[in-house]
């Protein structure tokens, strides 16, 4: 209610920083979903609940856009943050729907060692975003954090790529292994969006700091 009386500055920060932190949150309910698996049907109401929230502020985000004639930053950058933000809890959501539906089961080492790198972009993507209401002065940090964000992408994919390998190796059931590889593949896109979100970052502080 307060955020209309705010600067436009201050409202477009105030809602990336909540979008953020909303998936981070999503993220650690994952982690800690793959830790009691055997609740995840039961619990993938919350993280659809998470992911509706996010949703909420995304369409708040675009509100203000359309409704503020000068913005902190360019309004195709504002844009496709809100997007990024979104999609990557998306592609939480459709990850634990993919293990339900496809009745997956005990998530292997490998999966839960990607979703652990995954919570930790998502924690650098918070950090980074919180400190873009003062580019200026944050400049080298920001850079630093988005260069974490990269690491951890190319962890992930080297994860990804290891645990689909021990897929097609260990298991005899070539349904399951199908079913796992995309449950992989929706983990990998996620963690692939938090780079474009870093990029889309850094792009923002080179043009405005």
């Amino acid at each position: 209610m307060f955020r209309r009386f705010k600067p436009a500055d201050a409202m477009f920060f105030e809602l990336f920083e909540e979008a953020a932190t909303i998936l981070h949150q999503g993220a650690v309910l994952l982690q800690d979903m793959m830790a009691k698996h055997e609740t995840m049907d039961e619990r993938l109401n919350e993280l659809i609940a998470v992911e509706q929230k996010g949703d909420r502020v995304t369409d708040e985000i675009i509100d203000k856009l359309n409704e503020t004639f000068m913005t902190p930053f360019d309004r195709e950058d504002i844009y496709s943050l809100a997007r990024e933000l979104d999609e990557v809890l998306d592609s939480v959501c459709s990850t634990v729907e993919k293990m339900v539906i496809y009745e997956a089961g005990k998530p292997d080492k490998k999966f839960r060692e990607m979703v652990d790198v995954f919570v930790q972009a998502t924690e650098k993507v918070k950090d980074a975003v919180s400190l873009l209401k003062k580019m200026k002065s944050n400049t080298v940090q920001i850079l630093d954090i988005c260069y974490d964000i990269k690491k951890f992408e190319s962890e992930g994919d080297k994860i990804y790529r290891f645990g689909v390998a021990d897929l097609f190796k260990n298991s005899n059931d070539a349904i399951m292994v199908i079913k796992w590889k995309e449950v992989f593949e929706q983990l990998e896109t996620a963690l692939d969006r938090c780079e474009k979100i870093a990029k889309l970052i850094r792009g923002v502080v080179v043009k405005y700091a």
